[in-house]
């Protein structure tokens, strides 16, 4: 292996790292969102229990917790992480619909971790 080889090597192996503190800043930061307590009203969910809802234009507030616990991080590459969801009504909060009005939690923890 050549001194250049070597440098390029030792080049990615940093680089995958803070590729990987990256995406585990990200996926915490988006959990965080999704943690904390709703704003807007209250209305009972059934069984007793009363849920909180969150207020237009903050985070979702929690209720089952099912998209909280479905963040992940995927290795694409040695370089290249996938942070995300696959719950099908993520992108409804996020962006709202015609019924709903936002509830951005992805690119507050975007903006946040790319800003630091």
């Amino acid at each position: 292996m050549s001194l250049a080889d070597a440098a390029r090597a030792a080049a990615q192996r940093v680089a995958g790292k803070q590729a990987a503190l990256i995406a585990q800043e990200l996926r915490t930061e988006m959990v965080r969102n999704l943690s904390t307590p709703g704003q807007g009203r209250e209305y009972p969910r059934g069984r007793g229990r009363v849920h909180r809802a969150s207020a237009p234009g903050d985070g979702p507030a929690v209720d089952t917790g099912r998209l909280r616990q479905s963040i992940g991080i995927q290795r694409i590459s040695p370089t290249h992480f996938r942070v995300g969801t696959n719950v099908i009504y993520a992108p409804l909060l996020e962006f709202g619909t015609r019924k709903i009005a936002a509830r951005p939690w992805l690119r507050p923890a975007v903006d946040k971790v790319l800003n630091r």
